[in-house]
């Protein structure tokens, strides 16, 4: 079966909605070095995704270190978005799929039409559409977007086959990074031509990406609603319908529903061909049903079918180690990375999980040898450098983790990840500068994703460290405002309230850090205060 094709999208639209209660086509834009082989929602929607976090919010009023006496509350929104350390590991996973390898941002879209898979007239362009796009580009780059919206339209009137003129302002806005305009546009769109199932497709996966899976879930089954009615254009079909059942099953992921998520995986390789991807993700979700022979089986699988095409992945023993970790089963996560090294003994992204490992066990002198290591056979490596750094923060070894997260800021200014690492290194440095650096990157971090639990954790650890202990207070309780406290967070709170003379509540933020287990840069200092607070009241 396929999903949201012809007489097959109702019956999996009907499954959608059935689980609801338990818990592209191509853009008409011309792109800036647009990615053979790739469908364009597979490459749109992680800059969609990061240009509206970029730019969601209106430019605020920044706080200085001397700026006491005005709320933080009343510029920051909270929302828990939890990141940990198993972030890199992600990050190393998906390198070779990174942003700056699919489109770049902060560039005027280019005057170079796509061809073949990623024209995104589906094969109808002529000289007419061709001379009107150029047209509608000039407009753009020349920041005359009513214009260009007004040559887009008239254009998608006498060729309704197109992509709505709507998102494909919304993807020239992503690709010159102006995010609030992203949603916008895709908004109206769906007000404009409420008919088109693509805008309501990409605000769902935004909606997915930003961890508001209600919204999701609903924009999901609208757009397969309109995806099933759908015929000006067969290619475009064709390519939203692949892009529908890979954000289906991500909703499934993320839901943590294995089941309908093994289902769905089915289905996509069905409909779309068999991929060591697909192979991976559907291992992943036999294994959460606890079948792990049977998931050890189809990861050796998606293992052959990489040899086949000369592609590499993650090994099976590899995935498997990382899955018995967030099953808490941590003898056979050791057992299985060590199959995987004794199998790929030069393999890095393996070396990288056992990086994470000795972290996790705080065997961080080995961790930071072994970062060291990866880095000098890989200098120019990124996702290393950022590894290397985050050790460094790990053994307080600030002028390293400065150096390098700063090496990483000026490599991609974009990257929010690189600028928070950087906010919490140059934070502890005793230098008045340092101070100030340190929370101007962290309030542009929060500016630019106010929902991010983490960032605004360092803000308020930034906030602590540089004297201001009520706005630290304002910021760190809205990093905590969904109830849910990541380790950091909790070490925050229980400085501040060390500092504000309350001990109990202290002692209990410092046990909720240190006895989840998840590793974080301050937890050998959060381990030695709760044993000196024991002594204390002992």
């Amino acid at each position: 079966m396929t999903f949201g094709i012809e007489s097959d999208a109702l019956p999996e639209r009907e499954r959608l909605r059935n689980t609801s209660g338990k818990s592209s086509a191509h853009v008409m834009a011309h792109r800036i070095r647009p990615r053979e082989g790739k469908p364009y929602s597979e490459r749109i929607a992680p800059l969609l995704s990061r240009a509206v976090l970029l730019m969601f919010s209106q430019p605020i009023k920044r706080k200085t270190m001397n700026d006491k006496n005005k709320n933080f509350s009343d510029i920051l929104t909270p929302r828990l978005t939890v990141l940990g350390f198993g972030i890199l590991l992600i990050f190393l996973a998906q390198a070779s799929n990174s942003l700056a390898q699919t489109l770049p941002v902060g560039q005027p879209a280019s005057s170079t039409p796509a061809l073949g898979e990623t024209d995104p007239t589906a094969g109808l362009m002529n000289p007419e559409i061709q001379a009107e796009l150029e047209k509608a580009v000039a407009a753009f780059n020349a920041s005359q977007f009513a214009e260009a919206l007004e040559v887009l339209q008239a254009l998608y009137e006498k060729f309704p086959e197109l992509v709505p003129p709507r998102i494909v302002l919304a993807q020239w806005f992503a690709q010159a990074n102006l995010g609030t305009a992203v949603r916008a546009n895709l908004e109206m769109g769906t007000e404009e031509v409420p008919t088109d199932p693509e805008a309501f497709l990409l605000l769902g996966e935004i909606s997915l990406r930003q961890g508001a899976l209600t919204a999701a879930e609903a924009l999901l089954i609208m757009a397969a609603e309109r995806l099933d009615a759908y015929t000006l254009n067969p290619t475009r079909k064709e390519n939203l319908s692949r892009s529908l059942r890979r954000v289906i099953t991500d909703l499934h992921e993320v839901r943590q529903r294995w089941t309908q998520m093994e289902e769905s995986i089915v289905r996509q390789i069905e409909a779309d061909g068999r991929t060591s991807e697909l192979l991976r993700k559907k291992g992943i979700a036999i294994f959460q049903q606890t079948r792990d022979a049977e998931a050890k089986a189809v990861l050796l699988e998606a293992d052959r079918l990489d040899a086949e095409s000369d592609e590499t992945g993650l090994p099976a023993d590899a995935v498997m180690s990382q899955l018995y970790i967030l099953r808490g089963d941590r003898d056979a996560a050791r057992t299985s990375l060590e199959a995987a090294l004794t199998a790929h003994p030069n393999s890095r992204e393996v070396l990288a999980l056992l990086i994470q490992m000795n972290v996790h066990d705080d065997k961080l002198e080995e961790a930071r040898e072994l970062a060291e290591q990866l880095l000098a056979d890989d200098p120019a490596s990124h996702a290393f450098m950022r590894l290397r750094a985050t050790i460094a923060l790990y053994l307080d070894d600030f002028p390293t983790a400065e150096r390098l997260f700063e090496a990483l800021v000026l490599a991609d200014p974009l990257e929010t990840q690189n600028a928070n690492g950087l906010a919490l290194a140059l934070g502890e440095q005793e230098s008045p500068e340092k101070l100030r650096r340190a929370l101007a990157y962290a309030i542009e971090n929060v500016r630019r994703d106010p929902n991010n639990s983490e960032y605004l954790g360092t803000l308020g650890w930034v906030l602590f460290n540089a004297g201001q202990l009520e706005q630290a207070a304002d910021a760190l309780r809205q990093s905590a405002a969904s109830g849910q406290i990541n380790a950091a967070t909790a070490y925050y709170l229980a400085r501040l309230a060390i500092r504000t003379g309350q001990v109990a509540e202290a002692r209990q933020l410092l046990n909720a850090a240190v006895q989840g287990g998840t590793p974080f840069a301050k937890r050998r200092d959060a381990v030695r205060l709760l044993e000196s607070l024991e002594v204390l009241t002992r």
